[in-house]
């Protein structure tokens, strides 16, 4: 402020700036408040500012995508030591204090020169990846352009101001701002008075461009500095495997139930919630969910990153308040005239149809975003009151409904179990381990060697286990995912009134998807239970002694991260652990592992769809397997074993390759 004058323009025009600033978040806030209720997001606060310090604070999820996360710490933990120098002047000039002497001085104005510049670096790494080698997700708009711009002039004007006081005023302690001293250089005789006016131009330019940032934010790309870190706020804290529900049985049951104002899911941009909204909102369109997207990848017409845009643009433009949470409809919905609807406005029929539910874009999404539980609230109403679902998903759905899983007629699950000759656990009867199988188990064959290679391993270590036999149903995940939401709670409740007539310590199932839906989901209707994984279950018999690996196949195998076990559940090390245990086992990885996994295709309802666009996912990594050089595909799904086994021999490479599941890889390695 040596050379500014007056003084009192700069706190008006910073007083302007603060109210279009506030108007701007105010609005905002009122736009995320017109959704519907979302109380489970007010809950665990202290937990919340744990997450939200420790992610603004690491940038873990940004850092997480190499160049483009580089790029933005630089700039933001910049903006940070930015933000403190000049809140240390401002705090000398306008309190009369002397902080900004001797080593803090020192400190901070060799901070203040490193940190601009580490700006200008960060955002000429910005500007490569968008201009000169973008990748195919990234699409650039004026928006963008003006992000960038705005930020480089800012700290360009920055630097030509401390140049021209250090050419004009001189300074003794001037090797402490490098970079200014390189900018005072092209100012090197210039006249007192030349360079005092040229100072006072260029600081008030600077800022200008400040105060027109801050102004901006709430209307511009940078309203992610706002919805961002309140997103990661009110982050899912529940388990990745649970959605949020409300007990259909419960309401049509209650007195003042009205079946006209009944609805179920998403269907219109009215009916999103706000923290949906503001999942909208926080969205950066980085593109980084469309980069590992499966489906995107396999040329679907389908991607993470539409699904919100789209959405976004429907919402702002007719979105209002409506639906609540409950299930009900408010009536001035219906009565504001022109339909909001999601499909058919937003996207086709077919567009919700092609996610696996991989949770691939969940992983990498440095705002937090649930993709995932909102595409899955768009098929419930699509399935539950638009009566539209694939062909192929309906039938499942009726044989789910009919026989109690999609596969067949429920006396061949029992027929089954007795040629496997295992205790079938009755209504009070007692076990250490209760063997959830699992339907793609069950009713296939192939995989039925599964269940029986688990059950000697069971045997081996003299473990007390039992078979649920004909009280053992679907788990529901298929009508889950799919959006059936009654049938799924109707086989829910089903199930956890068979369970608990039992006394069991240990659930224990070889399928993700059951695992998921056992642990994750149950809960909310009264089954609490130890729930393990068969990986889990041969990580510690191996660890403890109990299993004791003497021999094996010299082969060059690769682990398949299944989706519902690794993105959604964190198992990543125990499978592999119970592999490298396995005598002249060589494990390698593919290009695409544990939190990158790439989805074989069948999650999402998948497992009885079969799209015919694009290419087919399971063979995309059978492909990948291929690269890596291996002759066996291990997994611990039964699901993905199957796709990956019609993969192997739609490709003719069932005599190069191999799939097996880890239990059968165990068993084979005893003596």
């Amino acid at each position: 402020m040596w050379n500014i004058s007056p003084p009192w323009l700069m706190y008006a025009m910073a007083a302007i700036a603060v109210g279009i600033f506030a108007y701007g978040v105010w609005k905002k806030i009122s736009f995320w408040r017109q959704g519907r209720p979302c109380g489970e997001r007010l809950t665990d606060f202290g937990k919340r500012f744990w997450y939200l310090g420790k992610e603004i604070l690491l940038q873990t999820r940004v850092r997480r995508e190499g160049w483009q996360g580089w790029f933005h710490s630089l700039i933001f933990y910049s903006f940070l030591v930015l933000a403190l120098t000049t809140a240390i002047v401002a705090i000398d000039y306008d309190l009369g204090t002397s902080f900004f002497r001797g080593y803090v001085y020192l400190f901070f104005s060799a901070a203040a020169d490193l940190a601009g510049l580490l700006i200008l670096v960060g955002v000429s790494m910005a500007a490569w990846r968008r201009y000169v080698k973008p990748p195919a997700s990234v699409e650039t708009t004026f928006a963008d352009t003006w992000a960038l711009v705005l930020i480089g002039l800012m700290v360009l004007t920055g630097f030509l101001v401390e140049g021209l006081r250090i050419a004009t005023a001189g300074d003794a302690w001037r090797w402490v701002s490098p970079v200014g001293v390189v900018f005072s250089l092209p100012f090197l005789g210039i006249s007192e008075s030349g360079g005092r006016t040229l100072h006072a131009v260029l600081w008030w330019t600077h800022t200008v461009f400040a105060l027109s940032w801050i102004a901006s934010i709430p209307y511009t790309k940078f309203v992610h500095l706002l919805s961002l870190p309140t997103n990661l706020f009110f982050a899912k804290l529940a388990p990745r495997g649970s959605l949020q529900r409300f007990d259909i049985e419960a309401l049509m049951s209650s007195e003042d139930f009205k079946e006209e104002e009944f609805s179920l899911g998403i269907a219109e941009a009215s009916d999103l919630t706000w923290k949906q909204r503001l999942d909208l909102d926080a969205c950066i369109s980085c593109g980084r969910c469309e980069d590992i997207c499966p489906a995107t990848q396999a040329g679907l017409e389908f991607s993470p990153r539409q699904l919100v845009a789209n959405l976004k643009t429907l919402v702002h433009e007719n979105g209002r308040g409506g639906n609540h949470l409950d299930g009900t409809r408010g009536l001035e919905v219906a009565a504001a005239g022109e339909s909001q609807s999601i499909v058919g406005k937003a996207f086709d029929e077919e567009y919700v149809w092609n996610c696996r539910t991989c949770m691939a874009c969940m992983e990498v999404c440095p705002a937090a975003i649930d993709h995932v539980d909102t595409l899955i609230e768009i098929r419930r109403n699509e399935v539950s009151m638009q009566g539209r679902v694939p062909s192929e998903a309906a039938r499942a759905l009726r044989m789910l409904e009919t026989h109690g899983n999609p596969f067949g007629a429920q006396d061949n699950r029992v027929d089954w179990l007795r040629q496997l000759k295992v205790r079938m656990l009755g209504a009070g009867e007692e076990c250490d381990v209760l063997f959830w199988i699992g339907c793609a188990t069950t009713f296939d064959p192939t995989k039925q060697k599964i269940a029986a290679d688990l059950a000697s391993l069971l045997d081996r270590c003299g473990i007390d286990f039992a078979v649920l036999g004909a009280d053992e149903t679907c788990c529901g995940d298929p009508a889950r995912v799919i959006g059936r939401e009654d049938l799924f709670q109707q086989v829910a409740k089903a199930t956890v009134e068979a369970l608990n007539s039992r006394k069991f310590r240990v659930l224990l199932t070889s399928c993700p998807h059951c695992y998921n839906v056992l642990k994750n989901e149950y809960p909310q209707f009264g089954g609490h239970y130890n729930v393990i994984h068969h990986s889990e279950f041969l990580h510690e018999m191996l660890w403890t002694g109990s299993l004791t690996p003497l021999r094996g196949k010299s082969m060059r195998a690769v682990y398949h991260d299944p989706c519902y076990l690794g993105r959604y559940q964190k198992i990543y090390d125990s499978p592999r652990e119970v592999l490298k245990t396995s005598p002249g086992f060589d494990l390698v990885e593919m290009q695409s592992y544990r939190d990158r996994s790439m989805c074989c295709g069948g999650g999402g309802g998948h497992y009885w769809m079969d799209i015919k666009k694009g290419e087919r996912l399971n063979n995309r990594r059978v492909e990948q397997a291929k690269e890596a050089g291996a002759d066996t595909i291990i997994t611990s799904c039964a699901y993905c074993m199957q796709m990956l086994e019609d993969s192997v021999k739609m490709m003719d490479l069932d005599e190069k390759i191999r799939v097996d599941d880890i239990a059968t890889v165990v068993l084979r390695s005893l003596a």
